[in-house]
């Protein structure tokens, strides 16, 4: 697929000059649709179909930077890990047990989607339309409040990064609403 990567890498920070742009393997282009090669014999999918060439060059740089920030969020995920109050540790009987930090930043389970959601939304902010890149925050914060029943999280706009807006805990899943960390999971406490 052709790639718009000189138009791309003018506009990240410098940080990612040098970082492999490879989140386009599979794709290729039928005029303004971008479609995803089928798997093992299956039929290829529409991945986008864009207005225009500047509409798809601005879906190409979200993809690029969705790409390039779970790539740094796994760079740093250990270091990330120590703003959490709650680490999952092991399952037992189907079920989490965790470890609690004494100081922590998020009063929450520990969400790797985070720090990836912040780096991607401050790396789209400076190019994208306000009304496009306000599309991405929303999405962003519904994915983080996805196992909450009360929302948790939301996005402040000018600091760029997810604040907690209530106390609420997330749930177990669809089929069990059970809040966790639940009594007597916690096995561990840690500095």
């Amino acid at each position: 697929m052709e790639i718009y990567e000189e138009w791309i890498r003018e506009r990240l920070p410098e940080k990612y000059a040098d970082k492999p742009i490879r989140c386009f393997y599979g794709y290729y282009r039928d005029g303004l649709k971008v479609k995803l090669e089928g798997e093992r014999g299956d039929p290829d999918t529409l991945a986008y179909e864009a207005n225009d060439e500047e509409d798809l060059r601005l879906w190409q740089f979200e993809q690029a930077c969705c790409f390039l920030s779970y790539e740094e969020e796994l760079r740093r995920r250990k270091e990330n890990s120590k703003k959490w109050r709650f680490l999952r540790d092991t399952v037992k009987k189907g079920d989490w047990l965790y470890v609690e930090r004494r100081v922590y930043r998020y009063n929450a389970i520990e969400d790797t989607r985070l720090a990836w959601f912040e780096e991607y939304l401050r790396l789209i902010k400076p190019v994208l339309p306000p009304k496009r890149w306000e599309r991405h925050v929303q999405k962003c914060v519904t994915n983080m409040n996805r196992w909450y029943k009360v929302p948790h999280w939301d996005f402040d706009r000018n600091s760029l990064c997810f604040v907690e807006i209530s106390d609420s805990k997330s749930y177990a899943g669809d089929s069990d609403d059970t809040e966790e960390p639940r009594p007597g999971s916690v096995i561990r406490i840690i500095d």
